[in-house]
């Protein structure tokens, strides 16, 4: 039986980290931009429920100053194999090929090394393009603008997660990936989404109820290197109630496009933020499955 403790935090961390869905952005072009440079969204959130958004400029959303984020534990020391997946160059992505795409990319227990902890699936959320016009009806004629094929999250948790959260560790990492039938698909979606969360605040309302007061959310973009076609990174700091304890919980995601895919890759701590250098090694490698993919 799992002990109180550990189920509030497994729930805080699976709201957390479900919240997130596809992003995309248009890049200008920079080896090292700075937030505000990337010129279109790329990070984006989805409610519990499934509501699915992809934010732009979340950089609007907060006057933080940027941060390089903190020194972390070693990255993996061998990189897993990047298979690729025979398709027809050109041909729109069919619903199998997203499929698969995503399997061969998404982030894996495995994968994560070197850390104070082993990894197992908390979550595995697929979501076809029934489910989301189902849950987010509002949003629902973007399937058909965006070309929408297919996506999916999928959440890892520390085995230890109270010795996690005692030791200020890693807690979680997840990825999500949504893939559209071409590139131009995928950027229409981007500047549907840059346009709606520009607001300041939108992004810490797209967590449901992660956060106790969305309001109160400190959005901070951080500098991040490009990734993909465009990138961009922030964490959310904000407090958590499990189960009636109050625990103060900072997201660190990089959102990024790469031709027809958007995805997020992120991890989440308690009382600090996600180091950058640890995460890094995990969005490098889903960067490379995904290209080598497509």
């Amino acid at each position: 039986m799992i002990p109180s403790r550990s189920r509030a935090f497994f729930a805080i961390i699976a709201a957390a980290a479900l919240a997130f869905a596809a992003c995309g952005s248009d890049d200008d072009g920079a080896s090292d931009p700075t937030p505000g440079a990337t010129k279109a969204a790329t990070v984006a959130a989805q409610s519990t429920a499934g509501a699915a958004t992809r934010p732009a400029a979340a950089a609007s959303a907060s006057a933080a100053t940027p941060s390089s984020g903190a020194p972390s534990a070693a990255a993996p020391t061998s990189a897993p194999a990047v298979t690729a997946i025979p398709r027809t160059p050109g041909a729109l992505f069919s619903l199998p090929e997203a499929q698969a795409l995503i399997e061969a990319a998404h982030l894996k227990a495995a994968d994560i090394k070197d850390l104070n902890n082993t990894w197992k699936v908390l979550t595995d959320n697929p979501q076809e393009n029934d489910a989301f016009a189902a849950a987010s009806p509002e949003q629902a004629p973007l399937v058909e603008q965006c070309g929408r094929v297919f996506g999916r999250t999928v959440v890892l948790i520390a085995e230890d997660v109270i010795g996690a959260f005692i030791g200020g560790e890693t807690l979680s990492f997840f990825s999500q990936m949504t893939v559209y039938g071409d590139d131009a698909g995928a950027d229409v979606c981007a500047a549907e989404a840059a346009q709606r969360l520009a607001v300041p605040g939108a992004l810490a309302r797209q967590f449901g109820t992660v956060f106790i007061d969305p309001a109160a959310v400190v959005v901070t973009p951080v500098e991040y290197p490009a990734t993909g076609d465009g990138s961009f990174a922030a964490t959310l700091t904000g407090q958590s109630n499990a189960q009636g304890q109050i625990v103060d919980l900072t997201i660190l995601v990089v959102g990024f496009q790469t031709g027809n895919v958007s995805a997020a890759v992120g991890s989440v701590r308690s009382g600090s933020a996600p180091p950058q250098d640890e995460l890094k090694a995990y969005v490098d490698l889903v960067l490379q499955r995904i290209q080598a993919n497509q």
